[in-house]
């Protein structure tokens, strides 16, 4: 019998400007795909990422530059984790949004509050945490038997 292979761990560290998020999604894109997951599930999973580190960048830092964002990424025992980290304002609405619409009349929308409904829709779990002036946002999702 083998024994199990170590978590492989990665940190990524941004300034808070949006034109940097792209980098970070290809970045994150091929650690998941180096790590099994498939490509369709692990273009999902940079698409939620990239909802994460836009919402820090808009709404946590204001779109003020010079504020740092760090994500961590993790594999381990079937699955990927991550973990959004930002030193800015606490998020104090609901983590998991509810909707009332008709997806197919696409001219009324909800115009905010998507970013975390598409998260929740794509990770497996979601969890948000913030103290001492430390926000945390983690997701987990589970690489396909």
């Amino acid at each position: 019998m083998s024994a199990p292979a170590s978590p492989r761990r990665v940190e990524l560290r941004i300034d808070s400007r949006l034109d940097q998020v792209q980098l970070l999604a290809r970045a994150l894109h091929a650690l998941c795909a180096a790590s099994g997951l498939e490509s369709r599930a692990a273009a999902l999973v940079e698409l939620a990422l990239v909802e994460a580190v836009n919402n820090v960048i808009r709404h946590a830092y204001r779109l003020e530059p010079g504020h740092l964002v760090e994500v961590a990424f993790e594999s381990a025992d079937g699955v990927v984790r991550f973990e959004v980290t930002d030193r800015g304002r606490r998020y104090t609405g609901p983590l998991t949004p509810h909707f009332e619409f008709d997806p197919a009349d696409t001219a009324h929308l909800p115009e905010g509050g998507m970013g975390l409904h598409l998260i929740h829709s794509i990770m497996d779990h979601v969890a948000y945490d913030s103290r001492e002036g430390r926000n945390m946002l983690s997701m987990t999702k589970r690489l396909a038997a």
